[in-house]
């Protein structure tokens, strides 16, 4: 499964204006760059979104675009990362990849291009399938009917991360701008009218006043769901845990604070209700330590620790998939 939702954004708007080379990374052996299923794109105009490993391998590739740009011609490049200094070919990882680039045009490609930017921005999954040749170079499959063969790429694509950030002070707001820039869709709770002003926050953040309105995203979101408790204090930890114990299969749930503080905030919330979180969804303190101090050093390392949960689930599901 990948998360993809911020690319497949910039993907309807530029198809809007014109085609689209779109290059596709459908297998990766070994040591490589990306993994399969991460993609780019090139306009006619030379802008560029994605990447598909960057160095030799994403310059070469990106010149095969251009000629299926020119000529619509459809593509594959195999890339042999097993190169050493002085014999270099595509790069020195020690994998392989290979690379699908097709052009994606208005009459060819935009109906599922907005219906998948749609479903994503709703928190559906959707099977994006990739065909190596042919008329119409991308479908769309319900998850549970996607057809994979030597000529078809298909993969499951999940929404963007949705997180919630309970607190609108200084570190909710430096991790609402950090979020926002790592695609995560995102939702921010505080009950102070001072605090929840918009143009403190980036574009495309929800605020909400009640954790009851703030709640509601999280409970039909088909992607990865992240909540980040950075409130003013003990009362709103133990209203907000609690309230997110209504919600099953959180990937995520972080608490800011000392060890003291966590400690006692987590013993409150379980003699309130009688319920503990499991210590692998309950991360308290919050964030990876890296000595952070300032409200941007701990948004990073909150969301640090949020994209090593992503990338851990991700793993194991690649794995399980095998």
């Amino acid at each position: 499964m990948a998360t993809q939702g911020g690319f497949f954004r910039r993907l309807s708007e530029s198809l809007a204006q014109g085609p689209i080379a779109l290059m596709t990374v459908v297998s990766a052996e070994g040591s490589t760059p990306r993994i399969a299923g991460a993609r780019q794109f090139l306009t006619t105009a030379g802008e560029s979104w994605g990447s598909v490993g960057g160095g030799v391998t994403e310059s070469r590739v990106m010149e095969l675009a251009r000629e299926t740009l020119a000529d619509g011609r459809s593509r594959i490049f195999n890339a042999d990362l097993h190169g050493k200094p002085g014999d270099v070919r595509d790069g020195v990882c020690g994998g392989t990849m290979t690379i699908w680039i097709a052009r994606l045009d208005r009459k060819n490609a935009m109906a599922p291009v907005r219906s998948l930017e749609e479903s994503l921005r709703a928190g559906k999954r959707v099977v994006l399938s990739t065909r190596r040749e042919g008329e119409i170079p991308i479908t769309l499959n319900s998850p549970d009917n996607a057809v994979i063969s030597k000529d078809s790429f298909a993969e499951i694509i999940e929404p963007s991360p949705r997180l919630l950030i309970v607190g609108a002070g200084h570190i909710g707001r430096a991790l609402a701008r950090l979020a926002r820039e790592l695609d995560f869709e995102v939702s921010v709770q505080d009950a102070r009218a001072e605090w929840l002003v918009p143009s403190a926050f980036p574009a495309g953040c929800a605020l909400e006043f009640t954790l009851a309105a703030a709640l509601e995203p999280l409970r039909k979101w088909e992607g990865a769901r992240f909540a980040a408790l950075v409130t003013r204090g003990f009362p709103q930890d133990v209203e907000a845990l609690n309230a997110l114990k209504q919600i099953p299969d959180l990937d995520y749930v972080g608490l800011l604070g000392s060890q003291r503080r966590v400690a006692t905030v987590i013993a409150a919330q379980s003699a309130s209700n009688g319920t503990t979180w499991p210590e692998d969804i309950l991360h308290a303190p919050i964030g990876i330590e890296i000595g952070a101090e300032t409200p941007a050093e701990i948004a990073v390392s909150i969301a640090a620790e949020m994209i090593q949960i992503m990338r851990r689930d991700r793993e194991s599901a690649q794995r399980a998939a095998r």
